[in-house]
């Protein structure tokens, strides 16, 4: 997976403030989180990081907050 800054300044201008973490365990995926766990369009953010990763939205239901969302990013060649 490869994200150049110009990337990451566009998903800013995107879709504003965002987070990156990793999943501990299991995937050790990469993962955007936009403002309070927001959905965002998942196909721009996979026309703005190209080819080479491949978007998954996540999305888990919290009884106190309804649904949160997060992308995973991973590498589409290398799994």
């Amino acid at each position: 997976m490869r994200i150049s800054f110009e990337q990451l300044v566009k998903i800013k201008e995107e879709f504003g403030e965002y987070d990156i973490s990793k999943v501990i365990g299991g995937s050790n995926d990469f993962y955007f989180r936009f403002g309070y766990w927001r959905p965002v369009d998942a196909g721009k953010l996979q026309e703005i990081l190209g080819e080479t990763n491949l978007v998954v939205e996540d999305d888990i239901y919290d009884d106190d907050c309804g649904y949160l969302f997060s992308y995973k990013i991973k590498d589409k060649y290398f799994g």
